[in-house]
């Protein structure tokens, strides 16, 4: 059996990161009460990599796959904190 391509990797990150991460959250939902982080922008940022790599030719790396991984944590921790997520 081989590996996975990063490509094939990043895809199927990027499925699990939507099934755990709501990414259509509106702002009043977000931006309510006490914040402990941005929220927004940290699901902008996460949305905007997730663009990147689902429309681009451009073959990732280990790399950017650690770093997708990190945004995606971030971004899951922060919500949780804010109680959006369970």
């Amino acid at each position: 059996m081989s590996k996975p391509t990063t490509r094939i990797a990043i895809q199927a990150m990027i499925g699990n990161i939507k099934d755990k991460i709501p990414l259509d959250l509106e702002e009043a939902q977000m931006c309510q009460g006490e914040c402990l982080g941005c929220s927004k922008k940290m699901l902008e940022m996460l949305d905007t990599e997730i663009s990147y790599w689902q429309y681009s030719d451009t073959e990732p790396g280990l790399k950017d796959l650690k770093n997708l991984q990190n945004i995606s944590e971030r971004t899951y921790k922060i919500l949780k904190r804010n109680r959006l997520v369970p």
